[in-house]
């Protein structure tokens, strides 16, 4: 669904940028508050540990085949499968390439990597686990019906916050730009750039 719903946001980021998407596969209903933008509606997992370890070796297989990636971007559950990923960069470097920044859009704080492995699933605790993403991040949610106001906050503490960017809106559980906002979108679109020029110098 990314695909869609940034669309005026990969426009407006202009041709120096290339995207591959990652579909999920897992039949689902939209959140709470998101805009109906399609008849269907699929998520990355489910309720067991195996879809989490599926989704891994898929991402892997993206990865190896489509990459190496400079970053990440995810809206909702997509957000937080990329903050699983740089988890699980964090811990053991380099399994998803050298991912050098990641724009999150209302998204949810993402399980943890190592507790998935036990046949359990839990999210990862900001509190214990404090700034464990250290590359340059972007995070946008909604003051108002986001449903993953709460947990973009908490995946917010997860990141450096030498090198975070945040910008809140109030769009409901949307990305900006899917809806007409043009404030929202220029705000969005600032932090996005500083958080690719910071990548940029973090690669050099």
């Amino acid at each position: 669904m990314v695909l869609l719903v940034s669309a005026r946001i990969r426009q407006a980021l202009g041709r120096d940028h290339q995207f591959v998407f990652a579909n999920g596969s897992v039949p689902t209903d939209p959140d709470a508050g998101a805009a109906a933008i399609s008849d269907e509606y699929f998520g990355f997992v489910g309720d067991t540990s195996l879809e989490h370890e599926d989704l891994y070796y898929d991402l892997l297989d993206i990865v190896n085949s489509q990459g190496p990636f400079d970053g990440l971007m995810g809206f909702s559950e997509g957000g937080a499968v990329a903050a699983w990923m740089l988890i699980e960069n964090s811990r053991r470097p380099l399994t998803f390439g050298p991912l050098k920044c990641a724009i999150f859009f209302s998204a949810a704080v993402p399980f943890d990597p190592d507790v998935v492995r036990t046949g359990l699933i839990k999210p990862v605790d900001p509190v214990i686990e404090g700034e464990t993403i250290r590359i340059p991040t972007a995070h946008v949610w909604s003051s108002d019906n986001d449903v993953n106001a709460e947990g973009a906050q908490s995946l917010a503490g997860l990141c450096d916050a030498k090198v975070r960017e945040t910008f809140v809106h109030s769009l409901g559980h949307n990305v900006p730009g899917s809806k007409s906002d043009s404030g929202a979108l220029a705000g969005t679109l600032r932090i996005i750039e500083r958080t690719t020029e910071r990548a940029r110098d973090w690669a050099s």
